[in-house]
């Protein structure tokens, strides 16, 4: 039965992903924590994430933007650093209410204040705060978002980019929690991890066949009032971690 709901879980959350380039990674990591120790949900949710993005990557392979990437990898390496000579397991409960808070604080920075990702030095602290937050909570959508939403890039090349930064960012997610696992002597499945692939495979091939029929328009505002409720969401979720 657990099999079957991680499955479903992955499924739809990887179309929600592959239809906005957003919100199904939380939605899943929501899940996965519900039903799995930390480690292990982290470890299971970069598996299926790699693969999700990974997909997402082939299909808008052509409309990667190659300049945004060099700053963010930078900025990621940093936080990996860091973490590689921890063992850190955060508090879900701090870190949830902080991620949610993302949106409505890039709602009220000054208009002076660019978080344009095409921009190198913000290519570069989006690489900083995504990978912070991907590290201590298993899913980043909102602090990634808001470097996007203010771009003009196209849908297309939102999907693709995006994609490529999230598939390093859950390969060094697994590698990291998949360690303290093996260390713990948690073990994961091949059933379920090979059913969790194959769900987030057909979810994004699923969700190509929808955004095709989206603009660039309703993509970026569909997405902006996502973010917002899947950040309040997190703070909700947050308050009542740290209440329990």
């Amino acid at each position: 039965m657990i099999y079957l709901l991680l499955f479903t879980a992955a499924l739809i959350t990887s179309f929600i992903s592959g239809v906005l380039s957003m919100a199904g990674g939380m939605i899943l990591m929501g899940v996965f924590s519900f039903l799995l120790s930390v480690p292990a949900a982290m470890t299971l949710h970069g598996i299926t994430q790699a693969f999700s993005n990974g997909s997402r990557v082939w299909f808008y392979r052509h409309h990667i933007r190659g300049k945004i990437l060099f700053p963010y990898i930078m900025g990621a390496f940093i936080v990996l650093g860091l973490f590689s000579i921890s063992s850190f397991i955060p508090s879900a409960g701090l870190v949830f209410i902080v991620i949610g808070l993302f949106p409505f604080l890039a709602q009220v920075l000054p208009e002076s204040i660019n978080l344009d990702i095409q921009q190198p030095k913000m290519a570069f602290l989006s690489g900083l705060t995504v990978t912070l937050t991907q590290m201590l909570a298993g899913a980043s959508g909102p602090v990634l978002d808001i470097f996007y939403l203010q771009s003009n890039l196209t849908k297309a090349e939102v999907l693709g980019t995006k994609a490529l930064t999230q598939t390093f960012g859950h390969i060094a997610k697994l590698i990291y929690y998949g360690s303290l696992m093996v260390f713990a002597g948690e073990t994961l499945t091949n059933e379920l991890i090979i059913s969790v692939v194959i769900a987030a495979l057909l979810g994004n091939f699923l969700g190509s066949l929808v955004i095709k029929r989206i603009s660039d328009e309703q993509f970026k505002t569909v997405g902006q009032y996502t973010i917002m409720v899947i950040g309040t969401i997190y703070i909700v979720k947050g308050l009542i971690e740290l209440l329990d």
